[in-house]
């Protein structure tokens, strides 16, 4: 629940921002995709290293899943997408397609995934359910904003 919250906060965050810097010399959807992309990808990614490795108990049995050293791995290789998600602010260009692609990708299977889980091991933990919407709504928004600010 708490990145489907971060996502509309950020979503009415990155109007704000897209508002005030119209002059910027930027397209309205560049500024737009600029929050959310440094927003969303840094939190989901510094979120994510905390449940994974400090929280990692709690968020395995919220999941449904029992804790092992791959959840720490997977919270090691989402601290790394929260920092992309942070340096995409100063990089810009080819970074902020570079720092999308891996995101989209893992978002995507994880929603697939949680799916899954609930289709085939009847999984209706509220860890495994309520990160199902952020999983898609995240890369897709990306997705059509990058697109979009490509045009000036």
């Amino acid at each position: 629940m708490i990145y489907l919250i971060s996502y509309l906060v950020l979503g009415v965050l990155s109007v704000i921002y897209a508002y005030f810097n119209r002059g910027n010399g930027q397209s309205w959807y560049y500024n737009l995709f600029l929050i959310q992309l440094v927003g969303n990808i840094s939190f989901f990614g510094f979120f994510n290293f905390i449940g994974h490795v400090l929280l990692r108990k709690k968020v395995a049995q919220s999941i449904g899943w029992v804790t092992n050293g791959f959840q720490i791995e997977l919270g090691i290789v989402s601290l790394g997408i929260g920092i992309c998600g942070i340096l995409s602010y100063w990089f810009r260009d080819g970074f902020w397609l570079a720092t999308l692609i891996p995101v989209a990708v893992f978002l995507i299977g994880a929603g697939v995934l949680h799916i899954k889980e609930m289709m085939r091991d009847k999984n209706f933990n509220s860890g495994n359910v309520t990160i199902i919407m952020p999983d898609f709504l995240i890369p897709l928004t990306l997705g059509i904003l990058y697109i979009l600010s490509l045009s000036k």
